[in-house]
């Protein structure tokens, strides 16, 4: 769990840190959470009625991966099992990109984020 909790922070801030509407990602092991924001500068949170850690959650779950919309916030959390291998890693990763990028561009679509 230490190698490949170091590993799942090492590519959730590779696949995350960097899109626009990702105010932060933190986490330690395999317990993570990447944090969504209208503005990055100035961490400025989504009009509530948006839904979009609830929209991300869902994107990922019809992708097969729970992962948990938290209720303060847009906020998506991880806390895969310790026996996770770097291979599944991968996969949740890829798989929350996958829906993340999705809710983004759907956002785009419809506020004008660019």
């Amino acid at each position: 769990a230490r190698i490949v909790g170091a590993y799942f922070q090492q590519r959730l801030t590779a696949a995350f840190a960097q899109l626009p509407i990702v105010g932060e990602v933190r986490g330690v092991g395999l317990m993570g959470a990447v944090e969504f924001v209208a503005d990055r500068e100035r961490k400025t949170r989504f009009d509530t009625g948006l839904k979009v850690g609830a929209r991300i959650s869902k994107a990922a779950r019809d992708r097969g991966l729970i992962a948990r919309a938290m209720p303060h916030g847009d906020i998506l959390g991880f806390a895969p099992p310790l026996v996770t291998t770097k291979e599944e890693v991968d996969e949740i990763v890829g798989i929350a990109e996958a829906a993340v990028r999705e809710v983004m561009d759907a956002l785009s679509r419809e506020t004008a984020i660019a």
